[in-house]
C-alpha cells in the first residue's frame, strides 16, 4: 500500500511539473509559424461502449470471447457452403452428390473433436454467425447440403440444447454481438 501511494505521489508530481512547463514556441501576432502549419497527426479511432448494466457488459465480453473461439470455422463453413454452392451449380446430381459425400468425411476427419470441444453459448455463437454470414439460417443450409430429413433431425438436436437452427440473424436483436463484431475490427474479416 506504502509503494502505491508513493507511485501516486510521485506520478502527480511529474505531471505537475511537465504543466508548469513554459510553451517553448512563439506564436508572431497570433499565427501560428510556417514550421507547424504543415504537421499533422494522425489519431486512431477510439470506441468506448458504456452499458445500463452489469450484465449487457459481461456478455459483451462473453461474446468476444465467443467470437475468437468459433471465428475460425465460422470462416471455414463459410468458404466450404460457397465452394458446395458453385459445385452444386456446376456438376451434374451424382457428381455433387458423390463431392459432398467426400467432403463432408475430411470435414469430419479435420474438426470434428474441435467441434464437440465447443461449449454450449460458443455453438450457440457459431450458428448465430454463420447465419449472419451466409445470410441464410442453419437449417436452410443443412436442408440444402444433405437434405429436409437430416435439417429436421439436426433441429431436434439443437432444441435440445436450446438452438433454433430456423432462427434468422437480427442485428437489433443481436446488438451486443454486433458490438463486439465490430469491436474486433479486422480480426473479425470471416472471408
Amino acid at each position: 500500500m506504502k509503494r502505491f501511494i508513493a507511485f501516486c505521489v510521485f506520478a502527480v508530481a511529474a505531471c505537475t511539473a511537465v504543466a508548469g512547463q513554459r510553451d517553448t514556441t512563439k506564436m508572431i501576432n497570433g499565427m501560428v509559424p510556417a514550421a507547424m502549419k504543415d504537421t499533422t497527426v494522425q489519431l486512431h479511432q477510439v470506441n468506448y461502449i458504456t452499458f445500463k448494466n452489469k450484465d449487457d457488459q459481461m456478455e459483451y465480453y462473453k461474446d468476444l470471447s465467443r467470437i475468437r473461439a468459433v471465428l475460425p470455422y465460422v470462416r471455414a463453413s463459410k468458404k466450404l457452403y460457397a465452394q458446395l454452392q458453385d459445385e452444386k451449380a456446376n456438376d451434374s446430381r451424382r457428381d455433387y452428390r458423390h463431392f459432398r459425400k467426400d467432403l463432408e468425411k475430411d470435414m469430419k476427419a479435420k474438426f470434428e473433436k474441435e467441434l464437440k470441444d465447443l461449449t454450449i453459448s460458443q455453438g450457440k455463437v457459431m450458428v448465430k454467425l454463420i447465419n449472419r454470414e451466409t445470410g441464410n439460417n442453419c437449417y436452410k443450409i443443412i436442408k440444402d447440403v444433405k437434405g429436409g430429413f437430416s435439417a429436421f433431425t439436426w433441429q431436434i438436436v439443437a432444441r435440445h440444447y436450446s438452438y433454433d437452427l430456423k432462427e434468422e440473424y437480427d442485428p437489433h436483436k443481436e446488438w451486443i454481438l454486433e458490438l463486439a463484431i465490430k469491436a474486433l475490427g479486422p480480426e473479425y474479416d470471416p472471408n
